[in-house]
């Protein structure tokens, strides 16, 4: 199970990692995000997304490092629970449309039940990670570096496949 963890642990890393890069590389998406998904005011959106950014490498970091797992996986809890909890708002308040800067390329998928099941895992298995961790662990191998990279490979195709649309009798592509 320690190496599961530890495995899962690289990954959500990586994924956090990668999650603070594209926040950089796409910073008027990621501002424009910040306000319209996240209400954040216009003028302070930069700032926030910096600080969200930031706090995403913190958690990275500190998920590769065994005896700062426990923080970095509650960080990472922090961040992914408050992720669901706009997403939870935003589809109570019928603003289905609106881009939560979820996936890193350009998404028209409407929020529902793939966000909330996506951030509801990533935030259990960073629970997992901070509960399986409260005693250190070991370190990442290279192995399991190599297997975060696979899943983030996958998270990445899994979250382009749900963003098509099939395509319905009579239509053309």
């Amino acid at each position: 199970m320690e190496m599961l963890s530890i495995q899962l642990a690289a990954f959500q890393a990586l994924l956090l990692a990668a999650s603070a890069v594209h926040k950089f590389a796409a910073r008027e998406r990621s501002r424009a995000a910040a306000h319209d998904f996240a209400g954040v005011p216009r003028r302070v959106a930069p700032m926030a997304v910096g600080i969200i950014a930031l706090a995403e490498l913190a958690a990275a970091v500190l998920l590769w490092i065994p005896a700062w797992r426990a923080a970095g996986a509650m960080l990472a809890a922090l961040i992914w629970g408050g992720y669901l909890s706009l997403i939870l708002r935003a589809i109570a308040q019928g603003r289905r449309d609106v881009d939560c800067g979820c996936s890193f390329g350009a998404s028209s998928r409407r929020l529902g039940a793939y966000h909330l099941a996506r951030n509801a895992l990533l935030l259990g298995v960073a629970l997992d990670i901070g509960a399986l961790s409260a005693n250190g662990g070991g370190p990442v191998l290279a192995a399991q570096a190599f297997a975060a990279v696979a899943l983030l490979a996958l998270y990445g195709a899994l979250d382009q496949v749900m963003v098509l649309r099939p395509l319905r009798f009579g239509e053309s592509s």
